[in-house]
């Protein structure tokens, strides 16, 4: 038996003991805590069922009996404590995340939870069925969580009927299928969606770029496929700062408007601070990790096309992106050089280019990169020798491996003297010397043929000495005016 509560309880309004040392049962005779508005007991070591008396707490606001090991079957009436919760009219924060003993699916009823409901997490149990259509009745909820379940069925197209609150979705991990349902574009404030790790077979999701604060998404490890390319539409993503489109089945060239629509991340933000927080978990620098998301903009912004079918050549405009922290494009079968534009990404802290078809030198303007501290160039057809400075030495050969045709540290074949002197590839003409020489004989044939040879000879010979050539061109300029 219980011991029962004492009148001085009875008349408590706040139990916190959250990261607290409790242990045993949470007792039935808690729902005698009638004036109670606040209980939350996350993580301790609660075990037990969850008792359907937390509906007496008819004013209760926040409820919290996430990361213990609670039971409860929420499809069986005589054991479900969601139904009971029907009667807390006031309930705004409802989370009972990470109780892997908690089985059984949501009760169809669920979308009666509560008219003031603004953040519901019910992530990492063991939840499977359906995902109810009837939390779209959810008008003020700001924060949805099921992932890491065992959902199945589709994705209901009532989650966002009406335009409402929601801010962030989380479905990943679970055995969702079909394709992403078109009514998500009612979410005007939808900040994060991830829904990583399903079964989904869709193509890429343009409309998505309607939603105007859209932060972060997450289509990894599904059954995407098709062009991201799309001449149809213009929706701008002008928001976006975290996206990953890995382990996928996309296919052709990188979409340069994509990148060219990313406006967050070419320049650093000046956004206000905001405690309301969010987390998302991605795969960087090799590892998984959780990334906490403010309110108004990411800590940590990331583009990952990781695995997927995408070749062709990598867009120059992605070095515009000065704000990008991590970049992977790994496994594709992408071809050209590196752009030179890269070396303008200053915030960059991890780049990984592995296991593609791109060749040519590695761009010396890459040891711009002061912050640097992943990457990964292996299994390409670089040549010539890798730059050195800053960053760069202290890279070892696992970066590089696989390039039969790169020399220097941090490996071990040595550069012969014609790859040192080989001179690097302008940006603006791809390498083609004889192109910038045809433009001065042109020009010289404006203004005396003689000249234009010789300016030709002597670029071509000395390898461009630029203060030359802007001294001549001044004074044809002052030629052609006089």
């Amino acid at each position: 038996m219980y011991a029962p509560v004492s009148r001085d309880l009875i008349l408590l309004e706040k139990v916190n003991i959250s990261w607290g040392p409790l242990e045993g049962y949470l007792p039935p005779s808690i729902g005698n805590l009638t004036r109670l508005r606040i209980l939350d007991l996350f993580r301790n070591s609660l075990t037990g069922r969850i008792s359907f008396t937390l509906g007496n707490l008819r004013d209760l606001q926040v409820l919290d009996i996430s990361d213990n090991d609670l039971s409860s079957t929420l499809s069986s009436s005589k054991s479900s404590f969601l139904s009971s919760l029907e009667n807390c009219r006031f309930l705004s924060y409802l989370s009972f995340a990470r109780n892997p003993l908690i089985s059984g699916y949501l009760p169809a009823s669920i979308g009666n939870q509560s008219s003031s409901l603004r953040h519901f997490d019910a992530s990492s149990c063991n939840i499977s069925g359906r995902i109810p259509g009837d939390i779209g009745k959810w008008n003020l909820v700001e924060y949805v969580d099921f992932s890491g379940n065992q959902f199945s069925g589709t994705i209901p197209d009532r989650v966002c009927v009406r335009k409402n609150n929601l801010r962030y979705l989380s479905l990943h991990e679970n055995q969702l299928e079909g394709i992403l349902p078109l009514s998500l574009i009612n979410c005007s404030e939808l900040q994060v969606l991830n829904v990583a790790n399903n079964n989904l077979s869709d193509t890429f999701p343009h409309w998505l770029g309607l939603l105007p604060k859209l932060l972060v998404l997450v289509l990894r490890s599904n059954k995407f496929h098709g062009s991201i390319q799309d001449s149809l539409t213009n929706f701008s993503f002008s928001k976006l700062q975290m996206v990953d489109l890995s382990h996928n089945d996309f296919t052709g060239l990188l979409p340069t408007e994509f990148f060219q629509n990313l406006k967050s991340l070419k320049e650093e933000a000046n956004y206000g601070y905001a405690d309301y927080q969010y987390s998302v978990n991605l795969t960087t620098k090799g590892v998984e990790r959780e990334f906490k998301i403010k309110e108004l903009r990411p800590i940590f912004s990331c583009i990952d096309l990781s695995d997927n079918g995408f070749h062709g050549e990598i867009p120059k405009v992605v070095g515009e992106l000065r704000s990008l922290h991590a970049l992977n494009l790994s496994h594709n079968s992408l071809t050209g050089p590196i752009p030179p534009s890269f070396g303008n990404l200053a915030a960059l802290e991890s780049l990984d280019l592995s296991f593609n078809k791109l060749s040519g030198r590695i761009p010396s303007q890459l040891t711009n990169l002061t912050f640097l501290e992943v990457l990964r160039f292996s299994n390409n057809n670089f040549v010539g020798p890798i730059p050195h400075g800053k960053q760069f030495d202290t890279f070892d050969s696992y970066s590089y491996q696989e390039n039969l045709g790169l020399c220097g540290f941090p490996l071990s074949k040595e550069c012969s003297n014609d790859e040192r002197s080989e001179p690097e590839q302008d940006e603006e003409d791809n390498g083609n010397g004889i192109a910038f020489i045809w433009k001065v004989a042109m020009m010289g044939y404006g203004c005396g043929m003689v000249l234009g040879i010789s300016m030709a000879y002597i670029v071509f010979t000395t390898g461009r000495p630029w203060w030359l050539v802007r001294m001549i061109e001044r004074d044809l300029r002052n030629k052609v005016s006089s």
